[in-house]
């Protein structure tokens, strides 16, 4: 007789829900340390500690397992979203591997450009943090997608579709609506409502460059899409992948770009070294980046769906279980990390990992690794250093802080302020 997975008694039907909706984190931490690495929420969810067992599901996403959505409803839905998975997979890695790098350095160019004016504009007065470093990362983002465009309120058109689509489809999977075809869904209507308006825009975009034929170098990721496209099949495909670029890297540099602004106001000493550190090494800022993801990872919590029975730790676990992954448990646990509670950037400054195998996942794992995660971090990399090179952060300390996990890790209420000030006078103060 298979074991069964241990977890609180919980309610019927519904399981532990209730108490895990009220503090998920919380739950979380609570029910790995009194039950283990695999911990029963519900009847159809568990959640998964152990990082080699966190590695396991990942690396079998799109096949032992699925990356759901929210937005389908059935069996026979899901089923045939999950029959397109590898054909999208592979067009995506082609075309991405092919033009990634040439558009990052372009877009670099645009973009310190225009951080710097925005930066500029947010010394006038006290700012939400949250929202300026979202909506700052975020028109980054569109910038890289679709830069080239004359007409700014396009750009602000598609960023404000984009938003949408995030925080509509984000609402309909965390809202748990019943999955059964005929059950009602407002959540993922609305989802699916922003996902159509913001497949035509993307459409319309690339179809208005195909005449201007190919540049000698793409200046944006439409540029490069467009210059493949010959067909109305080709078109499908540009457009799902501009769409999966926009959608995948959308929020998560923001909310990071926040948490790495309050550890600098924190930390006046590693911000000077920041400061300090020659444009060309990224070595202590790439440190210091990668620690504050470790502590604050926007993406705290990773879900996968089984897309048939499979064994977890000893488990046997049915089809259509959804499996909780939660990074920000498996970044602070003490069996992986060495003093996990310090904000110690020196920790990914020596020659070997300062954590056990398959322990730090600030962007995935697997075949659904975040491919937009080198341009997070190069973008992530330009502001942190004008920040700590130019301005001085008045920020409360991180202690004080209150982190929303309503979908991405988020500092919620912060009011912060910047002050210009004149690096030449900080180096012989």
């Amino acid at each position: 007789m298979a074991r069964a997975v241990p977890g609180p008694p919980g309610q019927w039907l519904i399981g532990d829900v209730t108490a895990y909706q009220s503090d998920r984190l919380g739950w979380l931490a609570t029910n790995r340390d009194r039950f283990g690495d695999v911990v029963r929420l519900s009847s159809n969810v568990i959640a998964v500690h152990h990082p080699e067992l966190v590695h396991q599901v990942l690396a079998q996403t799109n096949h032992a397992y699925t990356v759901d959505n929210g937005l389908r409803a059935g069996r026979r839905e899901r089923l045939e979203q999950q029959a397109h998975v590898a054909e999208w997979m592979a067009v995506r890695r082609e075309i991405w591997s092919a033009i990634a790098d040439q558009l990052t350095i372009r877009h670099a160019e645009r973009f310190t450009a225009r951080v710097t004016d925005e930066l500029t504009d947010l010394t006038s007065s006290p700012f939400d943090l949250t929202q300026a470093c979202r909506r700052l990362l975020g028109r980054a983002l569109t910038d890289f997608c679709a830069g080239a465009e004359a007409d700014p309120s396009r750009l602000e058109t598609l960023a404000e579709a984009a938003d949408s689509l995030f925080g509509t489809a984000l609402q309909a999977l965390l809202s748990h609506e019943g999955r059964v075809g005929w059950w009602p869904r407002p959540h993922a209507r609305e989802a699916v409502r922003a996902n159509r308006h913001l497949l035509d825009l993307l459409e319309e975009l690339i179809r208005r460059r195909l005449p201007e034929g190919r540049p000698e170098q793409p200046r944006d990721l439409v540029d490069g899409l467009a210059a493949g496209v010959a067909a109305e099949a080709d078109l499908s495909k540009a457009v799902s992948v501009l769409r999966s670029v926009m959608f995948a890297s959308h929020g998560v540099p923001g909310a990071a770009q926040a948490w790495i602004a309050l550890r600098l106001a924190e930390h006046a000493e590693l911000s000077a070294a920041i400061a300090a550190e020659p444009d060309a090494d990224d070595r202590y800022i790439g440190a210091f980046i990668k620690e504050t993801l470790r502590l604050h990872p926007p993406q705290w919590l990773i879900t996968r769906t089984t897309a048939e029975r499979v064994r977890i730790g000893g488990y046997e676990i049915d089809r259509g279980v959804e499996v909780l992954l939660c990074p920000y448990l498996l970044h602070r646990d003490p069996r992986f990390w060495r003093d996990p509670e310090r904000f110690d950037p020196a920790r990914w400054l020596g020659t070997g990992q300062p954590h056990a195998r398959h322990a730090y996942l600030p962007f995935g794992a697997g075949p659904r690794f975040c491919p937009g995660s080198q341009l997070a971090t190069a973008q992530l990399t330009v502001v942190t250093r004008l920040l700590a090179r130019d301005y001085r952060l008045k920020l409360p300390p991180v202690s004080e802080v209150r982190a929303t996990t309503n979908g991405l890790l988020m500092p919620e209420s912060v009011t912060a302020r910047l002050v210009s000030v004149d690096p030449r006078k900080e180096v012989h103060a």
